[in-house]
């Protein structure tokens, strides 16, 4: 066979097999998604305590289109287990929060009152996009925008099922919970190699929370963290405790750098409050969240005007300055050198000064966060 024969049917054969080659890679790439496309979801849990703005920080969360939120669940498990301590309950919260972040419903259903036959039964489900969205739920409609009141109502009877069916289809999942007060407990989720677990950790002023706490009932909670203590100075106590707890949090996180490095975050509410923006893409960038066209706005609004909302996903919108200031006026002189002495730890390592006299505390140009 002459040689310039040869020479094309080798080069012949040589094309077929890049082109065979090229449409094989074609069709692994179409079939099986990289790495890239197969990421692991990104796994977050607010910890925070009563009355610190973490519903707020929330829906900062829930607001993005790529999050699966859950508000609270963790409330039906003290709800359950009202005569057991806080201690006791962190680690059946943990294992909940656990389960959740993997999508799997079923231990949520031994601590709801009908064994999870509907998410109505978990209490805060209308908080929810996802569980207010397809898959979970049929109702939503985009361009009629989020109505709680109609969530309730039209989504009160969607499954467990469908809710671990929705939880599925997010690159986020995203909790926050008020009733984790020792970090520690959390470890087997941080060693979980199937979890991509970060913490944002929301403190707020003390004397702060003690102000808005006067307006809202928590006399279960109340028990629960005091272990059925019913002495009159229960006030004092709580305070106390929530503010070693949130001290031990940060302290523990410090402690554990080898494996927190970059799964923890510390946020103040007042921070958050008096720089919305800002702290808003700090928040997404330290959970691998990208920047919505309409965030920024969305979030200058919400903490800049007195408008009264109760069906949209926020119960209201303030103007965050007045609101960080408001305990000035609302406390008692004496009260607030109460708090200020069982939290002192909590004030000094969060950076809030004390007051030095009733005068002081009520000329708002004197700062009292650092």
């Amino acid at each position: 066979m002459p040689i310039h024969k040869i020479f094309f049917f080798l080069l012949f054969f040589a094309i077929i097999f890049i082109l065979y080659q090229a449409l094989n890679i074609i069709y692994l790439t179409y079939t099986y998604p990289s790495n890239e496309s197969q990421k692991s979801p990104v796994h977050v849990l607010i910890i925070s305590s009563w009355r610190s703005g973490s519903s707020f920080l929330g829906q900062i969360f829930n607001h993005h289109e790529d999050v699966f939120y859950l508000f609270e669940p963790g409330h039906s498990v003290w709800m359950k287990f009202r005569k057991q301590s806080v201690e006791l309950l962190n680690y059946l919260v943990r294992d909940l929060f656990h389960s959740l972040f993997t999508c799997d419903v079923s231990p949520l259903r031994q601590y709801l009152s009908k064994g999870g036959k509907s998410i109505s039964e978990m209490g805060f489900f209308a908080e929810s996009r996802a569980l207010c969205s397809p898959p979970s739920c049929s109702f939503y409609v985009p361009s009629e925008g989020f109505d709680r009141l109609k969530c309730y109502s039209r989504c009160r009877n969607v499954s467990l099922d469908k809710m671990a069916e929705a939880c599925t289809k997010y690159s986020h999942v995203v909790m926050k919970t008020v009733r984790i007060l020792d970090l520690s407990v959390l470890l087997p989720l941080f060693r979980d190699p199937n979890l991509d677990l970060r913490i944002v950790h929301l403190v707020r002023d003390p004397r702060a929370v003690a102000s808005s706490r006067k307006y809202f009932s928590l006399s279960i909670e109340d028990r629960i963290v005091l272990q059925n203590n019913n002495e009159k100075s229960k006030n004092d106590k709580v305070m106390s405790k929530i503010c070693r707890s949130q001290v031990a949090i940060n302290k523990f996180a410090k402690t554990a750098k080898h494996f927190m490095h970059g799964r923890y975050m510390l946020l103040r509410h007042e921070d958050l409050a008096l720089h919305p923006v800002k702290n808003l893409k700090e928040i997404y960038e330290f959970a691998n969240l990208r920047m919505l066209e309409d965030m920024e706005s969305w979030i200058y609004n919400v903490t800049h005007k007195e408008v009264l909302t109760k069906r949209g996903f926020m119960t209201f919108s303030k103007n965050s300055s007045s609101v960080v200031q408001k305990w000035r006026w609302k406390m008692d002189f004496k009260k607030v050198k109460g708090v200020e002495q069982v939290c002192k730890e909590a004030m000094d390592l969060f950076g809030y000064l004390p007051v030095n006299s009733e005068l002081d505390m009520k000329n708002v140009s004197v700062e009292l966060v650092i």
